[in-house]
Order: C-alpha cells, then structure tokens, then sequence
C-alpha cells in the first residue's frame, strides 16, 4: 500500500498491490504454483496520475510472451502504463527428464510449463466497482509455453521459456517464440 501526496507535492494517490501464491508438491519431484497479483491506484484531488507510479505488465517475469511492459494503453508506440491490473498464471515445474547431477548442480534446472493471463487498464471513477471488473475482464491477454528454469541460489531465477502468446490485442508487442527472463519476482 502506498499513500503519496497527503503532504503537498505535485502527485497525490492511494496505490494498492497484491500477490498471491500457492505451491503444492505433486509426484516425482513436481511442483503445482498459481498466482494472483493485481493491484489499484486511484488519484486523490483533481491531479491525474503519473506514468512514473502506473502498473506495467508483459514481458518474462509477468505474462510471458509479450514483450517487456507491452500491455495497455499506448500512445504514440508508448506504453503508458495503467492505474488497475491484475495477472494470474499457472505452472508446472518439473525436474529435467534426464536428471543430470542429481544432488547436485543439475538439481538447480527444472523444466517449465505455464498458462499467464492478465489485463491492465485505466478507470473511470465515476463509473463504479462493477464497471470497472468489467473493463478488466475484456480484452484480456493471455499465453502459454515451456521452458527451463535456472535458480540462482533462493533469491533470484532465470528462465529459457518458448512463448505461445493468445489474446493479443492491436499495439501489444509479442514475443513469440523464445523468451529469456532474468529476475527475482514472478509471475
């Protein structure tokens, strides 16, 4: 949560971001994740709110297979950001198939398969709570695809995804194919 603006200054806003995540061990080593974020920021007064304090989503470590922070409003092949979004992902991580240094390095490298999803937008606060889910359910923007996953002790990870992106709506910039992420927060 984050509250800008009470004391003067040229922003005023109430920002609040969530995350949500659930691991459950499978057979075989497996493990099952699902993600929540998502988050709101509404300007206090008459002062719109800055691209500097917007959510962004799209690119590796948020919905794979869009390029990095492509999702939402745009003008001019510039992405601006948006003031609510939300972004869930399932996954599939596995170890490799053929083990290699079992007890070892080779246990740092697992394979990777996911489904993301997610939307970003800005509001209109005069509309209400219920037009507001309602711009966040269309358009919504989702993929799919595998990979490998490196972690780099507990802190941070890099991941080698092939990237199937769906939902695409004009002016998201994809990332179909190969995508490599670098990072310490997920989706």
């Amino acid at each position: 949560q984050e509250l800008a603006g009470y004391t003067g200054g040229d922003v005023s806003f109430i920002k609040e971001d969530f995350e949500l995540q659930v691991n459950k061990p499978l057979i075989f080593d497996s493990v099952f994740s699902a993600s929540l974020w998502g988050g709101m920021l509404v300007p206090i007064g008459d002062k719109p709110s800055s691209i500097a304090d917007r959510f962004y989503l799209g690119g590796p470590t948020s919905v794979r297979g869009f390029s990095m922070h492509s999702i939402g409003p745009q003008s001019e092949g510039d992405y601006l950001g948006g003031e609510a979004y939300w972004a869930g992902g399932l996954h599939l991580y596995t170890p490799l198939p053929f083990r290699p240094g079992q007890g070892g390095f080779g246990e740092l490298f697992r394979t990777h398969f996911f489904l993301n999803a997610g939307n970003l937008c800005n509001l209109n606060y005069g509309e209400g709570p219920k037009a507001h889910i309602r711009k966040l359910a269309e358009c919504i923007r989702w993929s799919y695809g595998a990979g490998i996953v490196l972690r780099l002790g507990n802190i941070a990870r890099l991941e080698l995804n092939y990237c199937i992106p769906m939902g695409v709506q004009t002016g998201d910039r994809i990332c179909d194919g190969v995508q490599f992420g670098a990072g310490i927060r997920f989706l």
